[in-house]
């Protein structure tokens, strides 16, 4: 059996640790919905087993067009299938290893507290998103690319431009011709950090390295695009969430204040709460699979639901409930398969120093106002997040 899901590309005043409703529903019914994407029908899994189903069976292939990218896309990872998606993964591993990340930690906690130190500077009142949730992650993301803090604005800026054209999910030209633009844009900045000296992840993208993969231009651009598209926008969406979900229960924020070392299956529990991926990456079914009485024919798009899938009642215990002690489950906020975030470990790096600092710097933090969402393609979470602290007006 299926339904029909609608989903929101707008501000919306649904609550903001809530599932979509049509999400919900589908997880209650037990059965698969279906949604339009650019005018192409695909089918919603939204329980834990099908997810992990759709993201693991061969039957289910990342490999083929889904009608929105273009079939030729050297490079684009996320649209291939092992044995060819190995070599990309192989590529950029060394970057994203848990050592990698730990081994950023210092500099992370530095930057933060840069940006803790111009939003004391601004005083109560400031708004944590541009200057906190987005700030951070930039210029951790710029320094594992090794970009510039002019060459990571101009870069930003038309990943914003992507995100636009894709909030209406009807004019795939107009989608098209920007995305178009952008990778133009990281096309231009393979070519010339490949001719500079630096050993940061752009500089070795076109270089055989101790690795020995050499990547064309077109791969390398391939590669960089994705881990952008796919990685910038989310983590600084998930380190708003996060300080989000934590200010607005009180109790939570006092347990983590009370013992620090909480911390981590803090991450992992506001990973699995926070209903940020509201759509995964579409596969295709390369041949018909019978799915809760529905069949699903060769050919048909298929999207796994990860937010849906980690208030899966039958894998959490009180799954609606946040409970930052709550002993660290597999969630699947990262994805599952071979197509798991390559960046989780500088993610879930990125929130927990982000979280621990501004508590530490502000004690009594706290919200200063309404906060609105924004759910657009694919994710959900608070444009705006404005705090204060010290005594009450």
């Amino acid at each position: 059996m299926s339904t029909e899901v609608q989903q929101e590309s707008k501000p919306t005043d649904r609550c903001p640790f809530d599932l979509e409703q049509g999400q919900r529903a589908l997880l209650d019914s037990g059965v698969i919905g279906s949604y339009d994407l650019f005018g192409v029908k695909h089918w919603l899994l939204g329980s834990a087993e099908d997810v992990k189903l759709v993201t693991n069976d061969p039957r289910f292939s990342s490999a083929a067009a889904a009608g929105i990218m273009p079939d030729e896309r050297p490079g684009w990872f996320s649209g291939m299938d092992s044995p060819e998606h190995n070599r990309y993964r192989q590529k950029i591993a060394r970057d994203f290893t848990l050592r990698a990340a730990r081994k950023q930690e210092e500099i992370v906690v530095g930057l933060a507290d840069t940006c803790l130190d111009d939003i004391e500077a601004a005083g109560p009142g400031t708004d944590l998103i541009p200057g906190y949730a987005k700030r951070l992650p930039s210029q951790v993301i710029n320094d594992l690319y090794g970009l510039t803090e002019e060459e990571g604005a101009a870069l930003e800026a038309k990943m914003e431009a992507v995100v636009g054209a894709t909030a209406d999910n009807t004019d795939l030209e107009a989608s098209a011709r920007v995305l178009g633009e952008f990778f133009a844009h990281a096309l231009s900045l393979v070519r010339a950090k490949r001719d500079q000296p630096g050993d940061r992840l752009l500089h070795r993208l076109a270089e055989a390295g101790d690795d020995e993969i050499l990547l064309s231009e077109g791969e390398a651009t391939g590669v960089f695009a994705v881990l952008l598209l796919a990685g910038h926008g989310s983590v600084q969406q998930m380190v708003g969430y996060c300080l989000y979900a934590l200010l607005a229960h009180p109790e939570q924020q006092a347990a983590l204040r009370t013992n620090p070392d909480l911390i981590d299956g803090a991450v992992e529990e506001m990973l699995r709460f926070l209903p940020l991926n509201t759509l995964g990456i579409p596969r295709i079914c390369v041949e018909d699979v019978e799915l809760h009485g529905q069949t699903i024919k060769a050919g048909d798009n298929v999207i796994p639901l990860y937010s849906s899938a980690n208030r899966d009642p039958g894998v959490f215990d009180e799954p609606d409930t946040f409970d930052i002690t709550r002993k660290p489950e597999q969630h699947l906020a990262f994805g599952h398969g071979i197509h798991k975030c390559p960046g989780q470990h500088l993610a879930r790096l990125l929130i927990k120093v982000a979280v621990l600092r501004l508590f530490e710097r502000f004690p009594d933090v706290r919200l200063a106002g309404e906060v609105p969402m924004n759910e657009h393609h694919g994710q959900f979470g608070p444009v705006e997040l404005r705090v204060t602290w010290g005594a009450a007006a």
